[in-house]
């Protein structure tokens, strides 16, 4: 077990109201894991205790802890995310707030929408507007209309605003640009159809279920009775991270119950996209009764040079003058550079391959980072690192599954299974026949591309957009194909034929598609473990889309299979990706884009910065429906939103990424570009203007690439 500081032992006995607060890495989190050990171990009851976290995930760190000590019993202990606690609570009080809240049957239990049915809902309502002419002059595809208006709800909730009061907040920024202001109604208009839609169907998306705890449940006098009773201490792990709605559920709390410790990282809020509020928290953070502060020389996990490359690019970004910079040059161990991105990820694994071995670094102590993974990227690198022989894995918060091609065949199958739904003069998406050799390839083992092109072009009715009996092939085409392979092709077919057109429910068909015939060993004579991994997700997808299609307006199955397909070939985005590829390996390289490193939770002895040139790094998504940094309640709600501001704004993010980064990493950073970038573009970013002047010194590659001494 850990052994713990002189602040960290103080900062666990304390009661009250405490903050413990300074820089990631410092020894805050672990020292509130054991202020929950110590409470449990005084003889509270776990009953009695609640620990929110930021993060699905990290929880965990808690669980360890307490399962190392042999404490025993303590089922009853609730370490959660405010989101989870408010569908908790609205579903025990429901009787309660419905009513209230405006749903039209207050007797008729809800029906939560996970994010990816809340997509297909918002489709829904997004066609007839589109086709009666609104967002005509939004040049952005539908998925991401649909995920900007989505989030118009979620921002609102979560700040503590009405619709109404989110669209106002939003148009005040926009008072003098009438374009922007038609398309801002146009989105209002869409999220009000969404929220009505949900009240009369008594539907709870993530935002009508915060709105319905935070306005509704957390004053009501009967709740906070069963609150105070039960819970007693709460602990708080990473505030800055948490909405406006959450830190105000936590200063209720203060001074009502009998102990609340907040954690709080300076620099964090790395989640100011969903929302969070770090000028909220370190508001809230002043009025706790006690506070400690760890400071950098505390740090379990930086190199203590990395305090001077974080303060040399702070004060690049932030123009100003100050702090220790003198050793930033110490904590760059090189560079990998080629003409094209493609040369520098081939170049990269070597390097890899040296650090682990000259350093001596586990694999897992190392991570590439970039500020986003493309499929080209993803896919290069994968493939180089598994030509290198390099373990990885790959950390993902929300991916469009149709970017992995076995859930593109799947998909094919099913729409193949049921040609009356392609029979419909409203379907768009009959497979091609590309979609359908790409699929025969994924599926049987050991037929080539080419062999599965010359299959379908006499096997594959394009514009029936069905499969026909091998009995059209003639023998030479056969043995061109091989008997074996259009035997499978057969079987295949009678498959989809015999369980299709509604024979199965939509999860149990993609169940058994796998299950009972692709898995099998005539089709696949090694264990398809990638397979396995989207059968699973696109079978547990498929039955939330059952469960939920009543009360969305899908009123068959084959309603219900025409928006499961239409809605992933669209870009649906899960927050609960599937496993694509390859399985990770625990023990592997990891590869994340920054924000998902930081939100992980996890620190490295090395860190690659994948691309540091390019603009990626200080750029934020385009969201002109939803701007995530002027809905949040610390922000003066009449400030225009200016070009001064959002420059501002991306150059305090970079910043705080940068110094989350470097308070994560105990070695050192190789850095990473290319002249060119994936368009054939020249770019010099932010982040590489406030290095380059650095980079160049004699890190650990530059030295070793030395002619060794006569």
């Amino acid at each position: 077990m850990t052994e713990l500081t002189a602040l960290q032992l103080d900062a666990v006995e304390a009661g009250g109201d405490t903050l413990l607060w300074g820089n990631a890495g410092t020894g805050k989190t672990t020292a509130l894991q054991h202020r929950l050990l110590r409470l449990l171990q005084a003889g509270v009851s776990a009953y009695n205790i609640l620990v929110l976290v930021s993060e699905y995930g990290h929880e965990q760190p808690f669980l360890e802890l307490i399962q190392e000590s042999n404490l025993g019993p303590y089922a009853q202990l609730n370490i959660t995310t405010y989101n989870s606690l408010a569908r908790e609570m609205v579903v025990l009080f429901w009787p309660l707030v419905a009513r209230a809240a405006g749903f039209k049957n207050p007797h008729q239990p809800p029906t939560f929408l996970e994010y990816d049915m809340a997509q297909l809902l918002m489709w829904r309502i997004l066609g007839p507007m589109q086709t009666e002419g609104a967002f005509a002059d939004l040049r952005l595809r539908p998925q991401r209309i649909v995920s900007q208006l989505i989030d118009i709800l979620n921002r609102a909730a979560f700040n503590g605003l009405t619709l109404d009061e989110a669209v106002a907040r939003q148009a005040r920024v926009w008072q003098h640009e009438p374009d922007q202001l038609k398309l801002l109604a146009d989105a209002a208009e869409a999220a009000r159809r969404f929220r009505q839609f949900c009240l009369e169907h008594s539907l709870l998306d993530f935002s009508l279920t915060i709105q319905v705890f935070d306005t509704h449940l957390v004053q009501a006098t009967h709740f906070r009775h069963y609150f105070s009773e039960r819970y007693q201490h709460v602990l708080v792990d990473n505030l800055e991270e948490h909405t406006f709605a959450a830190q105000n559920f936590v200063a209720d709390l203060m001074g009502q119950i009998e102990s609340v410790v907040i954690v709080y990282d300076d620099g964090g809020g790395y989640r100011r996209f969903l929302s969070a509020d770090p000028m909220g928290a370190r508001q809230l953070a002043t009025r706790c009764a006690q506070q400690f502060y760890f400071p950098d020389s505390e740090s379990h996990t930086a190199n203590p040079t990395m305090p001077h490359l974080a303060q040399y690019v702070s004060n690049y970004l932030l123009i100003q003058r100050g702090g220790v910079t003198e050793q930033a040059a110490q904590t760059i161990l090189g560079t990998v550079k080629a003409r094209y991105r493609r040369e520098m990820l081939m170049a990269l694994p070597p390097v890899l391959h040296r650090l682990m071995q000259e350093l001596n670094v586990p694999p897992a102590q190392i991570a590439i980072i970039a500020p986003y993974l493309d499929g080209a990227l993803q896919y290069t690198l994968r493939e180089e690192l598994k030509r290198a022989g390099i373990p990885y894995r790959l950390l993902r918060r929300r991916s469009s599954p149709r970017e992995e091609p076995r859930v593109r065949a799947w998909l094919t199958w099913l729409a193949l299974a049921h040609p009356i739904w392609t029979a419909s003069p409203d379907w768009a998406m009959r497979p091609s026949a590309f979609d359908v050799a790409e699929a025969l390839t994924l599926s049987i083992a050991g037929l080539d591309p080419i062999r599965a092109s010359l299959a379908v072009k006499y096997l594959y009715d394009t514009s029936a957009g069905v499969l026909l009996p091998i009995s059209q092939l003639t023998a030479d085409l056969v043995e061109r194909i091989g008997p074996d392979m259009v035997a499978l092709i057969e079987h295949l077919r009678l498959w989809l034929a015999k369980y299709g057109n509604g024979a199965l429910p939509l999860d149990s068909f993609l169940y058994q598609l796998f299950n009972d015939l692709l898995c099998q060993p005539d089709f696949q004579p090694e264990p398809d473990v990638p397979g396995a991994a989207i059968c699973d997700w696109l079978v547990r997808t498929a039955s939330r889309l059952r469960e939920s299609a009543a009360a969305i307006g899908l009123r068959n199955a084959a309603e219900q299979g025409e928006a499961f397909i239409a809605g992933i070939h669209q870009g649906l985005v899960t927050a609960n990706p599937p496993d694509l590829g390859d399985p990770p390996d625990p023990d592997g390289v990891v590869v994340a884009t920054t924000y998902g490193y930081l939100l992980s939770g996890i620190s490295s002895q090395i860190q690659v910065w994948l691309e540091c040139n390019i603009m990626g790094w200080w750029q934020t998504p385009y969201q002109p429906l939803s701007n995530a940094f002027v809905m949040v309640q610390s922000r003066p709600d009449e400030q225009l939103w200016t070009a001064q501001e959002e420059i501002e704004v991306r150059n305090e993010l970079l910043n705080s990424i940068v110094h989350g980064l470097t308070s994560r990493c105990t070695t050192g950073i190789l850095l990473t570009y290319s002249d060119l970038d994936r368009r054939g573009q020249r770019q010099a970013g932010q982040l590489w203007r406030a290095v380059q002047s650095i980079q160049d010194g004699n890190g650990w590659l530059e030295e070793m690439q030395q002619p060794p001494a006569a």
